[in-house]
């Protein structure tokens, strides 16, 4: 598998460079399809709020890196220092333990797979995996799925929602007295909704760009629906704000809040910004009445205290190195049968063309023709089954270049 990793994640980077190298997803088939004019390999981008990583064939780590800082707008050397590049079984071994959970923020998260599995399904739908992507992928998901399966990494997980209600509660006491707005209806939004909706708030509302998304997940958690247009005048109604957009900008400005806060007579507000780029200026956390908390302060929240699952962790990266040792050894296993086997065809067309020339010999035939007819039918047998193959599937030629060592 000739598949390539370059990425920055919570670990390598701060946020402040995560955020400036977040692909936008409305706009991440261009994006793909960039990167496959401009290196002519195939190309999967996994972009959330934790990881930025592209899956390709290219062996190169500098050209990637030169991509992805001018893509982006982001200085070489802050890109290099906080990046990391893995090939071949090293890429299968990280990509793996992300889709598993065990190289996230929270330890045994699920979500991520399901992303991964959504950016491979972006490139697949856009034609912009090759035949590597594809196994690769595919191995990936198998190896996450049988770690999360045997072992107990995902049980009891601490997330994001519960470490920010952990706050909340301490701050405020209870929940029930509290009116939350989440500002956006998406996947890490809605976990977070469903979350706070079981502690029974006084009142919740979902502020979306669509009305009608807003409304479908106001439908399952009992709670009110408006635009996020509408945020500005209704925001200083509510105690605690959950912000998850897309936005490539801050939606919830210092004046905004300044102006909520009057109308509260400074009663305190709680503001949770899960975005990344951040949905909430950060100055507003320097404001009396304020408690801001972004993604990396809740996940250092969550993560305190789970000595269980940090156990488990060592145990599903064992895991994860056996089936990585077993995928190994049966690759090599497959080569090994696959060389017999060639090395058996070959031999057998080598022992009936030598038969005919010794029969021709024989016949008293000259040496020379006998010869020339040998490497004629020899060529022409062992060529035989690649000519084909190349004539069925023009995939393969780039194969035979490989396996023959030819020049365009």
């Amino acid at each position: 598998m000739k598949v390539t990793v370059l990425g920055i994640n919570h670990k390598s980077a701060p946020i402040s460079l995560r955020e400036k190298l977040v692909f936008n997803q409305d706009a991440i088939t261009q994006s793909l399809n960039e990167f496959k004019k401009k290196f002519n390999s195939g190309v999967v981008i996994l972009s959330t709020c934790n990881r930025t990583e592209i899956y390709s064939s290219i062996l190169n780590r500098q050209e990637i890196e030169i991509w992805l800082s001018k893509h982006h707008g982001v200085k070489i050397s802050e890109l290099s220092k906080h990046s990391y590049f893995f090939s071949k079984i090293e890429a299968l071994k990280h990509a793996a333990a992300v889709g598993a959970g065990l190289d996230s923020m929270i330890i045994g998260e699920p979500q991520v797979l399901g992303q991964i599995k959504q950016a491979f399904k972006v490139s697949q739908n856009g034609g912009l995996v090759d035949q590597g992507l594809i196994l690769f992928f595919n191995k990936v998901f198998e190896l996450s799925k049988i770690i999360r399966t045997k072992t107990q990494i995902g049980t009891n997980s601490t997330t994001i929602a519960s470490a920010a209600l952990k706050l909340i509660l301490k701050i405020f006491g209870e929940l029930k007295q509290l009116s939350v707005l989440f500002i956006g209806a998406g996947e890490m939004n809605e976990l977070c909704a469903k979350y706070f909706a079981k502690q029974h708030p006084k009142k919740i509302m979902i502020a979306n760009r669509t009305l009608q998304r807003a409304k479908q997940l106001g439908k399952k958690i009992n709670a009110q629906s408006c635009l996020i247009g509408d945020v500005n005048k209704i925001i200083h109604q509510y105690d605690v704000v959950v912000s998850c957009t897309g936005s490539q900008l801050p939606i919830i400005g210092l004046g905004m809040i300044e102006e909520a806060i009057e109308k509260r007579k400074h009663q305190p507000m709680f503001f949770v910004d899960l975005a990344i780029p951040a949905d909430i200026e950060k100055e507003i956390e320097n404001l009396d009445d304020t408690f801001l908390y972004n993604l990396d302060d809740l996940a250092n929240i969550a993560q305190e205290g789970i000595n269980m699952r940090e156990q488990e962790l060592a145990n599903a990266f064992n895991l994860l190195e056996n089936l990585i040792e077993n995928f190994i050894q049966n690759k090599k296993n497959e080569n090994i049968s696959l060389t017999i086997a060639l090395k058996t065809y070959f031999e057998d067309v080598q022992e009936n063309e030598l038969k005919k020339a010794l029969k021709d010999i024989k016949n008293g035939t000259q040496a020379d023709e006998v010869c020339k007819k040998l490497a004629r039918n020899l060529t022409k047998k062992l060529l035989h089954h690649p000519t084909k193959s190349l004539n069925e599937n023009k995939k393969n030629a780039q194969i035979i270049k490989e396996i023959f060592n030819l020049k365009d």
